[in-house]
C-alpha cells in the first residue's frame, strides 16, 4: 500500500539511534554517506538541521537540509537517504516535497540545490520528477548540481 504523506520530525537525543540505524541498499552504500556522518556534519553546518522521514509512527529515512540561506545564497538537501526496507513506496519523493513546503514560504528563498554522485541515477531521475533541474554545475568533488526554482 503506498504512503500518502510523511512527516520530518527533527533528530534528537530520543530518535538518534533510530536514525543511525537506518541503512540504504548495499549497492547504495557509496552513494550516500552513513546517518552517523550526516549528524556529525549537521552539527558543522550552522544553517542546517536533521531530520527523520516519519511514515505514521516508522521513521523510514533521513534529510538534512537548511533552515537559514547558506552562505553562497542558497537553501541546500545536504543528505537524503530512505532506508532499504522501505525503498519503492513513495517516500523520498514525498519527503522532498515536504521539504520545499517548509522552504516555499521564507522571503529569502529563490531555489533549492541538491547534488549527487554523477552515476546515481535514481536520485537524479527523483529529483528531476520533483521539479529540479540541471544547473550544468558540478562541485570541486565532482558531484551534479540541481537546482528547483520556487
Amino acid at each position: 500500500m503506498s504512503q500518502t504523506n510523511v512527516a520530518l520530525i527533527p533528530i534528537s537525543k530520543e530518535n538518534e539511534i533510530e536514525c543511525i540505524s537506518l541503512k540504504p541498499r548495499e549497492d547504495q552504500l557509496s552513494l550516500v554517506a552513513s546517518n552517523a556522518d550526516s549528524l556529525i556534519h549537521a552539527t558543522k553546518e550552522i544553517t542546517s538541521k536533521p531530520y527523520g522521514i516519519y511514515a505514521e509512527d516508522t521513521m523510514v529515512g533521513f534529510i538534512l537540509f537548511d533552515n537559514e540561506i547558506y552562505s553562497d545564497g542558497y537553501y541546500w538537501i545536504l543528505r537524503f537517504m530512505i532506508d532499504e526496507k522501505y525503498q519503492g513506496k513513495g517516500y523520498a519523493k514525498l519527503a522532498i516535497k515536504e521539504v520545499i513546503n517548509k522552504l516555499k514560504n521564507r522571503i529569502d528563498c529563490k531555489q533549492i540545490r541538491v547534488s549527487h554522485v554523477p552515476h546515481n541515477i535514481v536520485a537524479n531521475n527523483l529529483y528531476k520528477k520533483s521539479g529540479f533541474q540541471d544547473t550544468g554545475e558540478v562541485e570541486e568533488n565532482g558531484d551534479v548540481i540541481l537546482s528547483y526554482y520556487m
